[in-house]
């Protein structure tokens, strides 16, 4: 039940935009699982249909020392590209680097 209260605020926090000093590129704070899958870091934005490819060290560490192929976590992060517009449609092609994240609860890979 914890896991779906949290599912539920997730989703119902929404997209918020975010100033950025990286001049053109544009942030976006989503709701997202950060996960390992074979070696590839993913992140899937909650309500989109693709993973993106991308890396944040500090969760990797994270992962590792509870266990990458069973772990993910769970919670807000900072995405940011040249041009994101709705972030649900961003897939692994696209460009994309996550400068934050916060929120994170570690729950069971899918």
């Amino acid at each position: 039940m914890k896991g779906l209260s949290f599912f539920a605020a997730i989703t119902m926090v929404g997209l918020q935009a975010v100033a950025t000093a990286a001049g053109a590129r544009e942030c976006r704070v989503v709701q997202g699982r950060y996960a390992i899958y074979a070696n590839h870091d993913r992140l899937w934005v909650v309500g989109s249909k693709h993973l993106l490819d991308v890396s944040i060290d500090k969760l990797d560490d994270e992962l590792d020392t509870r266990g990458w192929e069973k772990t993910a976590a769970y919670g807000t992060f900072t995405i940011c590209a040249d041009h994101i517009g709705d972030p649900r449609a961003l897939s692994v092609r696209d460009r994309v680097q996550v400068t934050d994240h916060g929120h994170l609860e570690f729950r069971p890979h899918r």
